[in-house]
């Protein structure tokens, strides 16, 4: 069941015929749309939508133009829904952290200094702040290439794939840092 908010209700004319559409999201979210043409010959359209509990989330009505056709007029209306559950989406990363990272430095050296005995917390704290250093030196190089007035595809791809790498190892080590 629907809790209608207070735009449903201004907009309500019993008396005016409407054509509607409806779309449960996998979410549980329900989108109502309803078109109609008042006695003067314009279109108005109502948009709302709500949670898998029936609470509104948005409400609005436009009016669009004369005699627009109801296919037409359901049309935009389902686009405007779209746009506001966008609008209203949190974000979610673009692609997801890696559990298997390899080691940032290359130095032998440095390498076998790290490999000494020392508890899990000193390792963790080396790891993080080696990741930190990469991801610092990776956003650098990318924030250098993104002032440059040229750049070459390849340079570019290879400087992002850089700075995703540096984020997902940081990303790992954090989580295993906290845990």
């Amino acid at each position: 069941m629907r809790h209608r908010g207070a735009q449903f209700w201004l907009w309500l004319n019993k008396r005016l015929p409407v054509k509607s559409y409806e779309d449960v999201l996998g979410d549980g979210r329900q989108i109502e749309v309803q078109a109609r043409i008042t006695l003067q010959g314009m279109t108005q359209v109502f948009i709302g939508i709500y949670a898998a509990n029936g609470s509104s989330i948005c409400e609005e009505f436009h009016d669009r133009s004369l005699r627009e056709p109801f296919a037409l007029a359901l049309q935009w209306g389902g686009q405007r829904a779209r746009a506001i559950l966008l609008e209203t989406q949190p974000f979610i990363a673009p692609h997801r952290a890696q559990l298997t990272l390899s080691t940032v430095i290359t130095d032998e050296t440095v390498l076998a200094l790290r490999r000494l005995e020392m508890s899990k917390y000193e390792r963790l704290k080396i790891m993080a702040d080696d990741a930190q250093a990469e991801y610092t030196a990776a956003q650098s190089a990318m924030l250098e290439l993104m002032r440059s007035p040229k750049v070459d595809p390849q340079v570019w791809d290879e400087h992002s794939e850089r700075l995703r790498q540096a984020i997902d190892r940081r990303v790992c080590v954090q989580r295993s840092y906290l845990s």
